[in-house]
């Protein structure tokens, strides 16, 4: 990867779809992912339980593999009740039915290629060959190609994720497969650049199983290390060829700081572990496309839309702008985006709000297919089952689309929304109210100034622990400015449709301060001042569920955030709380503490502050790799931060927890915060500062008791 530039975007969503018309099959239209002009999305599945991968067949069938072992097909409209494939397999974490291709010359060669893991006898990958026989895979017919290392002789403690999984087969009739590196590389084991493991690599065979002799690393392995293309990748979740080139590109999945586009070429290394997103290291293969985590935590799915238009798509195919474009997506942030692998800095976001994707791939009619997983992976803690579905997206034209867009559009300028009629200066119309709250996130160089505005006669539906829920109409803004010069900076605007779901807006204001013109994507901005400070601007959203904001949009709006001064009375005097306080009712209302409060005590000011900016990933259902809990709502007993299990690494410290009682030097949680590589957090792609925590943190550590 010779490591240079790159132009980095993201937002983190999810949306409910409204089901908006029933057709005679079970395929449905729905209101779900925001898309561009002219594209709808259409279900045609749900109920799916561990979704991981989809293969769609010539004849307009699609296969459709569960983690669990089955594999299902939708064909004429349907989800056929009969699996077509059900497969004994050791489906622990992120093991299971992790990929599957058909025969390139399928159907008349009616093969079907899956790779698995089993636990006969030890953990490990299989890839094996099977016969499609109609709606029907012959379980007899299986032929084991490859059988992958025991998992559990490397990989530190949890050698159960990391497991790839996507099948492609070439230009050149040979099958790419990609394993990922089920391993915490923190524990000193680095098998993704060793020859004599397939974890973390890119295997070439032929579809007998036998391997090519012109692979990169045949003359100096044996056996099936033989079949090694590419190495250095820590967990490949997408894999791509582009027909018109024979480029192949990959997804991989990264550690805190970036995940990756890659081109993989013949004998490429692309550095995981020693590099993470771009390198200096000439010896490493850059990506052609890297992001940090504000944008997204997961990418997943890869695919490559034709240039040209073939006949039997012509209904549906896509339009110029996004012909030969590379199709990938995000699982924790929930959207689908489009890379040009001729610029590959131009990358424009394709449909936002979809259900945690895990795979896109074109169907024969030219419409985009997107696997929803819809949960986490199988770990018995935060797995829901049978969340997950298949969408199509087609194009029918902005008419055809017309009655998708009930929506108007979000305006362009700060002063076209009618809420500041007094610019340049930022204060909003009549009917909104100004409001303080506790604990401010930490935006190293930036300041907030918050109002609202309630609907008359309307009310926000009051919890003294939880969310708040809010009447449609609600209008919240938020207005930074540089600190502590006070130039406007960023305002963001979020209109409510629902209680928990808004249309949201960024506007940056121009160098003269006289107007902000709308963020149209996501991205990640220096703040002047201090070198390393950046801001995320989270662009726009048609469509919002503060319940799963993880960055940009925040609501601080709660009861332990307002209850300051006679804030909370003031609300519900004007009537916008339901059900109504009485006066008896305020008294030991939750409150948050900031860092710099010392009549706080320090317990109080740490969960504060953890609860402020961490809980948004580290809470239940949230993305992160890490299950504590950081929302101070949970009793600390029960956050999981005490003597809490570590499911990211231990940095190599024996006897390392989240958090170790009266030992900071054990405490993960406190050492990721002073670390500045990619197991820093916040991560360094985001702020190079250390956090304001660290002093506080240290001293609430050591003066824990051990229970």
């Amino acid at each position: 990867m010779n490591r240079t530039g790159h132009s980095p975007r993201r937002t983190i969503w999810r949306c409910r779809p409204l089901l908006a018309l029933a057709c005679a099959t079970a395929t449905v239209l729905v209101h779900g992912a925001e898309l561009p002009a002219g594209f709808i999305e259409e279900t045609l599945a749900t109920g799916l339980n561990a979704a991981t991968a989809i293969a769609p067949l010539p004849d307009g069938r699609i296969l459709i593999a569960d983690q669990t072992g089955i594999i299902r097909v939708w064909k004429d409209g349907r989800l056929l009740e009969k699996p077509a494939l059900n497969l004994r397999v050791d489906d622990y974490w992120e093991r299971g039915l992790v990929g599957l291709a058909p025969h390139p010359d399928f159907p008349f060669t009616p093969q079907l290629f899956v790779l698995y893991v089993t636990d006969r006898p030890f953990p490990h990958h299989v890839l094996s060959r099977f016969t499609l026989h109609g709606n029907t895979v012959d379980p007899a017919s299986e032929q084991v190609l490859l059988e992958g290392d025991d998992q559990s002789k490397r990989g530190g403690r949890h050698p159960a994720g990391h497991q790839g999984g996507p099948l492609r087969f070439g230009p050149d009739g040979r099958l790419y497969v990609a394993i990922g590196e089920p391993i915490i590389p923190s524990d000193g084991v680095c098998t993704s650049q060793m020859l004599d493991t397939l974890s973390g690599k890119i295997l070439r065979l032929n579809p007998d199983g036998t391997i090519p002799g012109d692979n990169p690393f045949h003359a100096q392995t044996s056996g099936k290390y033989r079949a090694i293309w590419a190495l250095g990748l820590r967990n490949p979740f997408g894999l791509a060829f582009q027909r018109e080139t024979g480029r192949l590109f990959a997804t991989d999945v990264g550690q805190t700081s970036w995940e990756e586009v890659n081109e993989i070429v013949r004998g490429g290394n692309y550095g995981w572990p020693k590099a993470e997103g771009m390198s200096t290291n000439t010896a490493f293969q850059n990506p052609l496309h890297a992001y940090p985590p504000v944008i997204g935590r997961s990418i997943v799915g890869a695919a490559f839309y034709p240039r040209a238009q073939r006949p039997e798509s012509a209904a549906g195919f896509f339009p110029d702008p996004w012909r030969g474009k590379f199709f990938f997506a995000d699982w924790a942030a929930r959207w689908v985006k489009a890379l040009d692998s001729d610029a590959p800095t131009n990358v424009v976001t394709f449909a936002k709000g979809c259900n945690a994707p895990v795979a896109v791939e074109v169907a024969p009619d030219g419409s985009l297919l997107v696997l929803n997983r819809g949960t986490i992976w199988r770990d018995g803690k935060k797995f829901t089952a049978n969340s997950g579905s298949l969408v199509r997206i087609r194009h029918v034209g902005e008419k055809g689309a017309a009655s998708l867009a009930a929506a108007p559009p979000i305006p362009k300028r700060l002063s076209e929304t009618g809420v500041f009629p007094s610019l340049p200066e930022p204060r909003p119309r009549d009917g909104f109210t100004a409001f303080e709250i506790n604990a401010p996130p930490w935006q190293p160089g930036v300041r907030a100034r918050r109002w609202i505005s309630v609907p008359p006669g309307a009310a926000i539906k009051f919890t003294a622990e939880g969310e708040w829920e809010f009447p449609a109409g609600s209008v919240v803004a938020q207005h930074y400015e540089l600190d502590p010069a006070g130039t406007p900076f960023e305002t963001h605007m979020m209109w409510f449709t629902g209680p928990r779901v808004v249309r949201a807006a960024a506007y940056r204001w121009a160098a003269d301060g006289r107007d902000a013109a709308l963020v149209e994507d996501s991205e990640i901005v220096p703040v002047p001042g201090p070198p390393g400070r950046r801001w995320f601007s989270p662009g726009v959203e048609q469509q919002l569920n503060l319940d799963f904001v993880v960055t940009g949009f925040l609501l601080p709006v709660n009861t332990r955030q307002l209850n300051r001064g006679r804030q909370l009375q003031e609300w519900n005097t004007r009537g916008w709380l339901t059900p109504r306080l009485r006066d008896a009712d305020f008294a030991g209302l939750p409150r948050l503490a900031p860092l710099g409060d010392t009549s706080a005590p320090p317990d109080l000011r740490v969960r504060s502050y953890l609860d402020v900016n961490c809980s948004a990933c580290h809470r239940p259902g949230g993305p992160s790799r890490g299950f504590f809990d950081a929302r101070i709502t949970t009793p600390l007993a029960e956050q999981k931060l005490l003597n809490g299990e570590l499911m990211a690494g231990d940095l190599g410290i024996a006897g390392a927890r989240v958090v170790t009682p009266g030992h900071p030097a054990k405490s993960v949680l406190l050492l990721r915060l002073q670390r500045n590589d990619a197991f820093r957090m916040p991560q360094v792609s985001v702020n190079d500062e250390l956090s304001p925590a660290l002093p506080v943190l240290t001293e609430w550590i050591r003066q824990l008791k051990a229970p």
